[in-house]
């Protein structure tokens, strides 16, 4: 142990004989080799670029693990799609208080002497027709508060879940139609199946054919912007179309370091 803390020393052996002193090999335990040689988690999520509209594979773009490879966690999904329903409510009723009614503050019987049970003015709460208790009067703020971190955890959460049922469709450029024609609409979702499915095609910008192709003919095809995705679109869409671009941003958004390295 000694010889460790101070290092090689030298050793005079007889006369003129000087020899260096070599301390002893160690072998590491075992559990520590095991270890050394269990295989480590990967650190990327190798998912398949397509063409559109046919969907054909183009190539493999490796993503981090980080984004397409989270653990589904329905308790994060469960706060973000609460904390998005609170920030849609418009807030704008207005009810009626007691003090707003119109009717007189005067009891309807005395308080004493009837047999029967107390009761207030006309427009106490506790009647059919009375007033309501702390009522709200627009414009009226339901949005709550949900750190960022949870939110973007969420959203991978949501994308990654996404992946691994096999129901994300990573596109090569624009999904946009050559036509804006029904016609490109109808052949786009016979080809593929999709008639009765809900599908959303996450875009990078306004797309014009594509949406002058669904609008009306198929309304569970939803397309939406990259800026205002939820997480209650990819949780309602049982396929999933997303064009590259919108993919690195959205990945670059919800994740700080840089998730998609570049492949020559």
């Amino acid at each position: 142990m000694f010889a460790n803390l101070l290092g090689p020393r030298t050793v005079t052996r007889g006369l003129a004989t000087v020899s260096k002193y070599t301390p002893p090999v160690v072998n590491p335990p075992a559990s520590a080799m095991i270890k050394s040689r269990l295989a480590q988690p990967p650190q990327y999520k190798l998912t398949t670029v397509r063409s559109f509209p046919s969907l054909e594979p183009v190539r493999l773009q490796p993503v981090s693990s980080t984004v397409l490879g989270l653990p589904l966690r329905r308790d994060l999904l469960w706060r973000a799609v609460v904390f998005e329903a609170d920030q849609a409510r418009v807030g704008s009723s207005n009810t009626r208080s007691r003090a707003e009614m119109g009717y007189s503050r005067k009891k309807l019987r005395p308080q004493k002497g009837s047999g029967r049970a107390r009761m207030g003015d006309r427009g106490s709460p506790t009647r059919h027709d009375g007033g309501r208790a702390f009522a709200r009067h627009a414009p009226f703020d339901w949005s709550t508060g949900l750190p960022r971190q949870i939110y973007s955890k969420a959203m991978l959460t949501a994308l990654s879940h996404i992946y691994e049922a096999g129901n994300l469709f990573v596109v090569d450029g624009q999904a946009d139609f050559v036509s804006g024609h029904s016609n490109a609409g109808d052949l786009f979702v016979a080809e593929h199946g999709f008639a009765d499915t809900p599908v959303l095609v996450i875009v990078n910008e306004f797309r014009e054919n594509l949406h002058n192709a669904t609008k009306d003919k198929h309304p569970r095809l939803e397309i939406v912007s990259k800026e205002v995705l939820e997480v209650r679109d990819l949780l309602k869409a049982h396929r999933v179309i997303i064009e590259q671009e919108a993919f690195v941003y959205l990945a670059e958004q919800f994740q700080p370091e840089l998730p998609i390295p570049t492949v020559e």
